[in-house]
């Protein structure tokens, strides 16, 4: 990634810092979009919020497919695309991690709350596991920190997000198809 922009170079902890600000900024939007669509009665199910925030997720792994397809004369991909991928990663995970967590609440037995609060916290840190066993698929050999074939790189890593890509649209296609049968099974929890 070129990560210099009108002649500021960003490092990568200031890269990191995209989620959180994402966060900050869209966080607010997202409440107030779900508020405005409950009150006209168009506010999407819990199942519907989740497909659609796993469909953000595969997005934002097209945008690094897409990126790729244009690199510079190095073999570097311009910065807005992982900005793209960010924020778009930061959407869909709006749509699932505080929605995933209220539904926990609302659906668990009250005497048990707190151990599903918990079974959703160590979930999620499985997926953080199976997250960092996907990022040694497109591990890529490195002296002194600089990597030595940009080509091979972006073409391993094109791979990794192409795969990605696909995985997030078919699951979140498929948790969209069976969202009403999900629903149903909420009994009126949303």
């Amino acid at each position: 990634v070129d990560r210099s922009v009108f002649g500021f170079e960003f490092n990568a902890t200031q890269l990191g810092a995209l989620n959180p600000l994402f966060i900050i900024l869209l966080g607010p939007v997202f409440a107030w979009v779900w508020i405005k669509l409950a009150a006209i009665g168009r506010e999407p199910s819990t199942p519907v919020k989740f497909g659609l925030g796993i469909l953000q997720a595969g997005l934002g792994f097209g945008a690094l497919v897409l990126g790729s397809q244009f690199p510079d004369e190095a073999g570097r991909v311009a910065l807005i695309w992982l900005v793209l991928a960010y924020m778009l990663h930061t959407m869909g995970e709006l749509c699932l991690s505080p929605v995933g967590l209220s539904a926990v609440t609302k659906l668990a037995v009250p005497r048990v709350v707190g151990v599903m609060m918990g079974a959703w916290f160590l979930a999620t840190a499985y997926a953080e596991n199976l997250a960092a066993q996907l990022s040694k698929l497109a591990a890529i050999d490195t002296h002194q920190g600089e990597v030595a074939d940009l080509g091979t790189a972006l073409a391993t890593y094109t791979e990794l997000f192409e795969f990605l890509l696909w995985v997030g649209l078919g699951v979140g296609v498929f948790m969209l198809l069976i969202s009403p049968l999900l629903r149903r099974g909420m009994h009126g929890i949303h």
